[in-house]
This record gives structure tokens, C-alpha cells and sequence, in this order.
């Protein structure tokens, strides 16, 4: 059949694109993911202006790992989080995952290894499609690929402001 007889056999013109080619409709859900995650961390910027992150109930995993007066504000479980420049001589993966934890001080990995990094130490976190990348003062960075980057961007930036007041 030609390609023009087969499209009017499907009902629709050549060059129509519809939702059952799989490469449109994997676009279709990541546009909207991105949107709804994008609305989410409208609403948290506008909801944190006015007032504070309320505090998480620290599940087991994290619990034993807080320092005194340090507060879960946010979690995304099952988080992929890549080194960009691991230290010299060390010898853990470049790429961890696990439970991400934002703390009143703290990002906390928490899976098969621990990781953490200080607050003070990001100096900016910034997207890139669907991950999060963080750079740190010391010229390090990492990539986070988990569940609503955007929210979790504003999350960690309430998070930061916090820890310096």
C-alpha cells in the first residue's frame, strides 16, 4: 500500500503524528513532568516566601545521621547522584544511589554508601534537561537525576538560605 493510502486507511494526512509513535508520546509525558514539576516549584517559591519549610518526620534510614537540631526539610528516593570530579586517591563510585535527604544542613545520599555534602559548600544548583547539576565552591560538581529537579532546586535553595540565617 502506498504511504499516502495508508495514512488515509489510518484516518489521518501524511506527516500527522499521533500519541501511538512511542518517540511523540515519551515527549508528550516528559513535556508534561517537566510542567507539572515546574508549577510545583512555583507554588514553593511563592508558599516559602511567606513562610518556613516545615520540618519531615526522619524515617529510619536518616535518623541515626542527624546532628542535633538538624531537621529533614525534603526527600527523593531512589536518586541517582554522579560525581563530576571525585577526589583523587578515593576509591568510592563516581556514580551512587540511593535516598536523597535535603537537611537543615545537609544533602545526605543514603544508600548502599553514605554521602553528604554541606549546604555552604553548593554555590549554585542549576538544570540541565531532567537533572539537577550542583557546583561546589571547590570546583567540584555532581549530577542529580531524581524525581521533580525543579522543585528540588527551589527546595535546596529554602534549604541554603536557612542554614545562613
Amino acid at each position: 500500500m502506498e504511504p499516502s493510502r495508508r495514512h488515509a486507511a489510518l484516518g489521518r494526512a501524511p506527516g500527522d503524528l499521533r500519541a501511538d509513535n512511542p518517540a511523540i508520546r515519551d515527549a508528550v509525558q516528559i513535556v508534561a513532568r517537566a510542567a507539572s514539576d515546574e508549577a510545583a516549584a512555583d507554588q514553593a517559591r511563592e508558599e516559602y516566601r511567606t513562610r518556613a519549610m516545615s520540618a519531615l518526620e526522619p524515617d529510619a534510614a536518616i535518623a541515626p545521621l542527624l546532628g542535633p537540631d538538624e531537621h529533614v526539610l525534603a526527600v527523593r528516593r531512589c536518586a541517582m547522584f554522579d560525581r563530576r570530579q571525585p577526589r583523587p586517591g578515593s576509591d568510592a563510585p563516581a556514580e551512587l544511589a540511593g535516598d536523597l535527604y535535603v537537611t537543615s544542613r545537609r544533602l545526605v545520599l543514603v544508600g548502599r554508601l553514605t554521602l553528604a555534602i554541606e549546604l555552604a559548600e553548593i554555590e549554585d544548583a542549576v538544570l540541565s534537561g531532567e537533572r539537577l547539576l550542583l557546583v561546589m565552591r571547590d570546583g567540584r560538581g555532581a549530577s542529580l537525576d531524581v524525581a521533580r529537579p525543579r522543585l528540588l532546586r527551589v527546595e535546596i535553595a529554602t534549604a541554603r538560605a536557612l542554614a545562613r540565617s
